[in-house]
């Protein structure tokens, strides 16, 4: 390769390379012909996120590499905090073993780190994040599929809802899910791009002309018969109980008995001062953050009128879960909708 190959370029300066990465990150995650990422995933790949859709590309304009990001902000106590969420993570399988990766995750991480809180992504490559600085952590609850369905349920999907039908959801949403977890703000935008994820089923129970039940399941290839939201203007849990007849639901904490838990994502700290006011936020003023060295793996942090010290591992474990510090008390979980991930 020539001197300046391979390099590192986005979407949006190279719109011609569009469809070739949609086809190098279906062919990477065994993408079936029904099924596309384009759909399962429009947040971040539409077009107006094509600046934040990074590539590597040989002197032949070959797409070798791809990492999308997908900022939102976190509302906590009226306070709104950046958050990148990566997604989309692939690799030509000709050219994986030569260092790609490695040279595109490190630049994606430079470009964003200082104007986020944290990283957040999903995968089951932990040995190999945690290299670059990301821990597992976050909790996870798990019902198992049983019971018998709710005739009065119907399946459409949020974008053929009519507009007072969705404001509905809207508001159903904000008295439920978010009420019940820390969890990403949703603007207008948000909610018409969530509306392109036409292979997300959602199932919703009407009285009277209004929703008062709905929940989310399935999104194309990810996420097939994980329940992942849901929202009632009435008694939540048996909302739960009575979803799960239609698969697992997914929880960011115990609302009821649960037979499986497990960890959410993986997680690197982002810049410090942010990264700071984020957790003096989310745990109510509680801790305070002396000093994060990201290379050591330390942070160092008063707590109780002491300076404690422990790994970041420990520290976000600790903090975001599982298992989050007893001190905190009924800390409120962090936790994403399937809707939002990417």
């Amino acid at each position: 390769m020539g001197k300046n190959f391979p390099r590192i370029t986005t979407l949006r300066e190279n719109p011609s390379c569009v469809e070739e990465t949609i086809h190098l990150i279906e062919k990477s995650f065994h993408y079936p012909p029904a099924q596309s990422f384009k759909i399962d995933f429009a947040p971040l790949i539409e077009k107006e996120n094509h600046h934040n859709c990074f590539i590597l590309v040989d002197e032949n304009e070959k797409v070798l590499a791809h990492i999308g990001v997908k900022e939102r902000n976190l509302q906590i106590n009226n306070q709104l905090f950046n958050i990148c969420m990566l997604g989309g993570i692939a690799v030509d399988e000709n050219h994986r073993g030569q260092g790609h990766f490695q040279l595109l995750l490190q630049d994606v991480l430079a470009e964003k780190r200082s104007d986020t809180c944290f990283f957040i992504l999903w995968s089951d490559q932990e040995k190999l994040y945690s290299k670059y600085g990301f821990t597992l952590c976050g909790g996870q609850f798990e019902l198992i599929k049983q019971g018998t369905q709710n005739k009065n349920l119907i399946q459409t999907s949020y974008g053929k809802l009519s507009n007072s039908q969705q404001g509905q959801i809207k508001e159903l949403y904000q008295n439920s899910f978010a009420k019940t977890y820390q969890t990403l703000d949703r603007t207008e935008t948000d909610w018409n791009l969530l509306g392109k994820i036409t292979s997300a089923d959602l199932l919703i129970e009407e009285k009277e002309g209004r929703i008062v039940n709905y929940f989310f399941m399935n999104k194309g290839q990810d996420l097939e018969g994980i329940i992942y939201e849901y929202g009632s203007s009435g008694d939540l849990k048996l909302l739960l109980e009575a979803a799960r007849a239609y698969g697992k639901v997914w929880l960011g904490a115990p609302l009821i008995e649960t037979e499986h838990d497990h960890y959410q994502f993986l997680m690197a700290t982002g810049d410090l001062k942010h990264f700071t006011e984020f957790i003096h936020a989310y745990t109510q003023g509680l801790m305070e953050i002396r000093n994060i060295n990201i290379m050591k793996q330390e942070v160092f942090f008063d707590f109780n009128q002491e300076t404690l010290m422990l790994s970041t591992e420990e520290f976000l474990r600790g903090v975001m879960g599982p298992g989050p510090f007893e001190e905190l008390g009924e800390i409120k979980p962090f936790f994403l909708s399937g809707l939002d991930s990417i």
